[in-house]
Protein backbone atom coordinates (compact mmCIF):
# COMPACT_ATOMS: atom_id res chain seq x y z
CA UNK A 1 0.00 0.00 0.00
CA UNK A 2 1.88 3.57 -0.68
CA UNK A 3 1.42 6.04 1.43
CA UNK A 4 0.63 9.62 0.18
CA UNK A 5 3.65 11.86 1.32
CA UNK A 6 3.91 15.93 0.50
CA UNK A 7 6.78 17.56 -0.23
CA UNK A 8 7.41 21.11 -0.40
CA UNK A 9 10.58 22.37 -1.93
CA UNK A 10 12.02 25.75 -2.99
CA UNK A 11 11.51 27.55 -6.62
CA UNK A 12 14.89 26.52 -7.24
CA UNK A 13 15.09 23.48 -6.04
CA UNK A 14 11.87 22.32 -8.39
CA UNK A 15 14.07 23.80 -11.25
CA UNK A 16 16.74 21.89 -10.43
CA UNK A 17 15.04 18.94 -10.27
CA UNK A 18 13.22 19.67 -13.38
CA UNK A 19 16.39 19.99 -15.51
CA UNK A 20 17.84 17.08 -14.02
CA UNK A 21 14.64 15.15 -14.50
CA UNK A 22 14.62 15.87 -18.33
CA UNK A 23 18.88 15.90 -18.70
CA UNK A 24 18.33 12.48 -17.27
CA UNK A 25 15.82 10.97 -19.36
CA UNK A 26 15.40 8.36 -16.25
CA UNK A 27 12.39 9.60 -15.13
CA UNK A 28 9.12 10.66 -16.04
CA UNK A 29 7.32 12.85 -13.29
CA UNK A 30 9.11 14.36 -10.11
CA UNK A 31 7.03 11.77 -7.80
CA UNK A 32 9.33 8.89 -9.50
CA UNK A 33 12.67 11.38 -9.16
CA UNK A 34 12.18 11.75 -5.29
CA UNK A 35 11.28 8.14 -4.75
CA UNK A 36 14.82 6.93 -6.26
CA UNK A 37 16.35 10.15 -4.69
CA UNK A 38 14.88 8.77 -1.45
CA UNK A 39 15.87 5.61 -1.72
CA UNK A 40 19.33 6.01 -2.47
CA UNK A 41 19.53 8.54 0.12
CA UNK A 42 18.09 5.75 2.87
CA UNK A 43 20.58 2.95 0.80
CA UNK A 44 23.52 5.35 1.93
CA UNK A 45 22.19 5.96 5.45
CA UNK A 46 21.87 2.15 5.88
CA UNK A 47 25.77 1.65 4.55
CA UNK A 48 27.06 4.47 7.09
CA UNK A 49 25.12 3.23 9.93
CA UNK A 50 26.69 -0.39 9.16
CA UNK A 51 29.76 1.20 8.30
CA UNK A 52 29.49 2.87 12.42
CA UNK A 53 28.69 -0.22 13.36
CA UNK A 54 31.86 -2.44 12.46
CA UNK A 55 34.31 0.41 13.28
CA UNK A 56 32.73 0.13 16.71
CA UNK A 57 33.03 -3.45 17.04
CA UNK A 58 36.76 -2.92 16.00
CA UNK A 59 37.42 -0.71 18.38
CA UNK A 60 35.86 -3.20 20.56
CA UNK A 61 37.64 -5.96 19.67
CA UNK A 62 40.86 -3.84 19.90
CA UNK A 63 40.31 -2.63 23.57
CA UNK A 64 39.78 -5.94 24.63
CA UNK A 65 42.78 -6.92 22.91
CA UNK A 66 44.88 -4.55 24.56
CA UNK A 67 43.66 -4.88 27.87
CA UNK A 68 44.24 -8.60 27.83
CA UNK A 69 48.26 -7.63 27.22
CA UNK A 70 48.32 -5.50 30.30
CA UNK A 71 47.11 -2.43 28.99
CA UNK A 72 45.96 -0.54 32.42
CA UNK A 73 44.13 2.55 30.96
CA UNK A 74 47.28 4.81 30.22
CA UNK A 75 48.62 5.42 27.18
CA UNK A 76 50.34 2.35 25.17
CA UNK A 77 53.98 3.14 24.10
CA UNK A 78 54.19 3.07 20.38
CA UNK A 79 55.82 -0.34 20.03
CA UNK A 80 53.23 -1.65 22.24
CA UNK A 81 50.95 0.16 20.21
CA UNK A 82 52.31 -1.25 17.04
CA UNK A 83 52.30 -4.52 18.43
CA UNK A 84 48.56 -4.46 19.38
CA UNK A 85 48.11 -3.10 15.64
CA UNK A 86 49.80 -5.73 13.78
CA UNK A 87 48.28 -8.64 15.63
CA UNK A 88 44.61 -7.30 14.85
CA UNK A 89 45.91 -6.84 11.24
CA UNK A 90 46.87 -10.60 11.02
CA UNK A 91 44.03 -11.72 12.86
CA UNK A 92 41.78 -9.84 10.55
CA UNK A 93 43.88 -10.55 7.25
CA UNK A 94 43.89 -7.09 6.55
CA UNK A 95 46.10 -5.36 4.25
Amino acid sequence: MAKMLSVQVEDSLAKTIDKAIKASGLYSSRSEFLKDAIRKNLFEVSMARESFREIHEGFEELRKLAKSRGYDGKMPTKAERKAIAREFVKKHNIR
